[in-house]
């Protein structure tokens, strides 16, 4: 096949080559066709020298081609998600300009903008794998991911941060932060306040760290205790496999460019609103590639919420907190005074109240988890034996 693209001194030879007998035998031995000799003689013949050099091939007319100004549109809207700390791929970039009622082109058309723009670099050794099935749970509340990651505030000073996400939905259903790491404390507030705002889940998804389970140091862990408590399932991913909690995981991804593109928090305090105000965009404003750009929180909504299986019918779930009686040993559970012992006298507690099914923490220590008997007005405590003090004999003189 003759080459398209031809050396000069080809070329020059075959415009001032103006006696040749056999010009298929030229073109042969130059390795040229005979298109290319005639049509750089007729160029030569028209412009001289300057008409053996290469033309341009770009077509005169482009009238498909992004206008300017919509590319400059694109790239603008990249840097600005860029300081914000948001996602900023071609897709992120669509669904953004959508929501200011901009006319955009294609994703793939946003992608080819950026990419002659030199804002994209191909990487095609960081492509995922394509995933075979999808998993996902079928309704919100059927199970929750929870996790932990470090942070730090702007002095150095190390901070833990844990979440609980919703698996059907990606709704983000608590995220709190403490000094140091996550302990035990920190895990429990925010699967409370997860189940005050979304309910009780079915089912509890988390690795294996010390916070979450015991199952490996044959003891139970207070997250496992008060979760069975309330009728929730526990399972652990394998060690080692993050991605079992791969949603949960992602989201710290997220959640670190949102931080990092903003001033740093000096307290702790500062860290936690920063912490609420990125749940609510997370929830609430970030659309989700998985949901094709709904937000979680219209996911969350949009389904019957699944429930712990021992209580499958729906009813209302309130979370609140008591104090004990300092004398009484009970509190008051409206309709009902419910006997907890003395034993917690003075302890403020935390009520979760399921339909008739009570469940009484004390910071992360469990109280008491029991069915309410309606008709009954005061509950007494669930043990079975008492035991009394005996008055020791007198000694004998």
């Amino acid at each position: 096949m003759a080459q398209k693209v031809t050396a000069m001194d080809i070329r020059m030879a075959a415009a001032l080559a103006g006696q040749i007998e056999n010009v298929a035998q030229f073109c042969r031995d130059s390795g040229i066709s005979r298109q290319t000799f005639y049509k750089y003689r007729r160029r030569f013949r028209e412009d001289g020298i300057a008409g053996l050099q290469e033309l341009s091939r770009r077509p005169l007319r482009c009238p498909g081609q992004t206008p300017v100004e919509i590319e400059e549109l694109i790239v603008l809207r990249r840097k600005q998600l860029i300081e914000q700390g948001l996602d900023h791929g071609a897709q992120s970039i669509v669904w953004s300009l959508q929501r200011d009622g901009a006319a955009v082109p294609s994703v793939s058309t946003v992608w080819q903008v950026l990419t002659r723009r030199g804002a994209i670099t191909p990487q095609p050794q960081k492509r995922p794998k394509s995933a075979t099935k999808r998993f996902v749970f079928d309704r919100p509340n059927e199970c929750w991911q929870s996790d932990w990651t470090g942070w730090a505030l702007a002095d150095g000073a190390a901070v833990g941060i844990a979440g609980s996400l919703d698996d059907h939905s990606r709704y983000m259903v608590g995220l709190r932060a403490c000094a140091g790491d996550a302990d035990a404390a920190l895990v429990w507030e925010v699967i409370l306040a997860g189940i005050d705002e979304c309910g009780i889940p079915s089912m509890s998804l988390s690795d294996n760290g010390l916070v979450y389970t015991g199952r490996f140091r044959a003891y139970e862990s207070a997250f496992e205790t008060n979760l069975r408590a309330l009728g929730v399932r526990t399972i652990n991913s394998a060690p080692f496999h993050p991605q079992t909690c791969g949603k949960i995981e992602r989201s710290w991804k997220t959640l670190k460019k949102w931080l990092t593109a903003r001033d740093p928090a000096a307290t702790l305090d500062e860290l936690n609103a920063l912490l609420e105000q990125f749940r609510s965009f997370y929830n609430h404003q970030r659309p989700h590639r998985a949901h094709r750009g709904a937000t979680p929180a219209e996911v969350f909504h949009a389904t019957a919420k699944a429930r712990p299986a021992d209580r499958p019918v729906p009813a209302p779930v309130m979370v609140s907190r008591h104090t004990v009686g300092e004398t009484s040993g009970y509190i008051f559970v409206a309709p009902y005074k419910v006997n907890v012992g003395l034993r917690w006298a003075g302890h403020d507690c935390d009520v979760i109240r399921d339909g008739e099914h009570i469940t009484i923490l004390s910071g992360t220590a469990l109280v008491r988890s029991f069915t309410a008997d309606p008709t009954r007005n005061y509950q007494r405590s669930d043990k079975t034996t008492r035991t009394y003090r005996t008055r020791e004999p007198k000694p004998t003189s």
